[in-house]
């Protein structure tokens, strides 16, 4: 099995900034720098490090030729009147020709991006953004579409990967939710745009045990209140049951089904559903008293830290 430790990941990085590694169909890998790697390496775990690497753009980087796929056919609504052809489907490609500095009735300058279509057709967009901010944006979202930059930078250090996936939110090739084990090893073939919330599709092969159709997850990368399925929620580096070496083989096989019982720990229910949203605490006959609840009306009901009763 292919292991992906930090040096794995760092060794990936250093490869991308040496020989610019391609994603085949989309563009080719923007270049990732030394302090890049060098601010990755110094974060807590390995996993915050490649997620911290995998992020947008910033506009002032933006260059003639940078490419996005449409998700959404909506966003010909972003276009100003001056466009042709605005009417883009979801799977289309824009590509920017040029920005540039533009009044505004506010009096301060705003900002004009031209974009060419699929079909040659040109399309310019007014994001809410003032010039003298450009030059200081980390990022921009150009609306109803993935920047295909960072899906190339995804796909580029976790292709042929090994990890090991902490949810079972699984999804097969025609979009349908399936069901999913957490915990266990799966390897990574590929990445590729998503949606406009979730833009990364991580294509990955699962344990032999669960046959040997190919399932997805969606992920989301970045800094901002949306980006709530980043890597380092979805997956680790090592083999979380090394760090649970008391827990038995039967709890074990709960906790990767996602299932609870009478008498499982706080720790074992947390790694079976993961962190609850919220968490009540009282005491009561001098015992200490936890309900933890989840979405869709999921508790769990703990006494002394041992589950006594549940609803999933």
């Amino acid at each position: 099995m292919k292991r992906s430790p930090i040096t794995a990941f760092l060794t990936s990085a250093a490869a991308a900034i040496l020989c610019g590694a391609c994603f085949t169909g989309i563009e080719s890998t923007p270049r990732i720098t030394g302090a890049d790697v060098r601010q990755a390496g110094a974060l807590g775990s390995p996993e915050q490090a490649l997620t911290a690497v995998v992020i947008p753009e910033a506009p002032s980087a933006w260059a003639p030729g940078k490419r996005w796929l449409v998700a959404d056919s909506r966003i010909s609504m972003i276009f100003t009147a001056a466009s042709t052809g605005t009417d883009l489907a979801a799977g289309d490609n824009i590509v920017l020709a040029d920005s540039r500095r533009i009044p505004t009735f506010s009096g301060k300058d705003g900002m004009e991006l031209r974009f060419t279509g699929p079909d040659g057709q040109t399309l310019y967009y007014r994001p809410d953004i003032a010039a003298d901010d450009w030059a200081d944006s980390p990022s921009l979202a150009v609306p109803f579409a993935v920047e295909l930059s960072a899906v190339a930078i995804a796909d580029s250090l976790m292709r042929g990967h090994t990890y090991y996936i902490t949810t079972p939110l699984w999804y097969d090739a025609d979009g349908r939710a399936v069901e999913g084990l957490r915990h266990v090893p799966v390897t990574v073939d590929s990445v590729i745009p998503g949606t406009e919330r979730y833009p990364l599709r991580v294509a990955f092969t699962p344990p032999h045990s669960l046959g040997d159709k190919q399932r997805y997850i969606l992920m989301t990368y970045g800094t901002a209140s949306s980006a709530t399925r980043n890597f380092d929620r979805l997956f680790s580096f090592n083999d979380p049951r090394k760090s649970y070496p008391r827990i038995t083989d039967k709890i074990w096989d709960n906790i990767i089904h996602s299932r609870v019982e009478e008498g499982m720990t706080r720790d074992e229910c947390r790694l079976a559903l993961g962190a609850p949203a919220s968490i009540d605490r009282g005491a009561t006959r001098g015992f200490q008293m936890e309900r933890w609840s989840y979405d869709n009306g999921v508790y769990l009901l703990f006494e002394d830290g041992i589950l006594i009763r549940f609803r999933t």
